[in-house]
Parts: structure tokens; C-alpha cells; sequence
């Protein structure tokens, strides 16, 4: 698909980021879950959001993953407490 109004092409690195921000959200834990296990793998949330940041090109985007991975580190914390 090509023409005036088209989008350029994901950029191979922010695609990847993406993607393994996708699989990260896929393996959220099923209930039961234990804390320690949500917390874990909000996380791996967090970092992944914090590779994510890395990639995108807009600084409010940016701010914004980088706010979502402080977000779900603070969660984290607060589950092991």
C-alpha cells in the first residue's frame, strides 16, 4: 500500500519492541495467582515498556511508556510489601 495518505514502514527495532511487549502481556497470569507471581511479571512488563520507549520516536510517547513502567514497578513493589 503506497500513496500520499500511506504510513512508513515500522521501523525493524520498534517492531521487535513492540512484539515482545505483546508476548510480555500475553503471559499475564491466569487467577489464582499468587502476588509474587504478578509481580513478577509486572516487571517484565516494565522493562519491556522501558525497551518500547527506547524505539519510538515521539517524546510524549516516550514519556508515556516510561510513565506506564514506573507505573507497574510501583505495583510490583507494593504486591511484595
Amino acid at each position: 500500500m503506497s500513496g500520499p495518505g500511506a504510513l512508513p514502514p515500522i521501523a525493524p527495532p520498534l517492531k521487535a519492541a513492540l512484539r515482545h511487549l505483546r508476548s510480555v502481556r500475553g503471559r499475564r497470569p491466569g487467577a489464582p495467582c499468587t502476588d509474587a507471581a504478578y509481580a513478577a511479571w509486572r516487571d517484565d512488563i516494565a522493562a519491556a515498556l522501558d525497551d518500547l520507549a527506547e524505539h519510538l520516536e515521539q517524546p510524549e510517547d516516550r514519556a508515556m511508556a516510561r510513565a506506564e513502567a514506573v507505573a507497574a514497578r510501583a505495583e510490583a513493589e507494593r504486591l511484595r510489601a
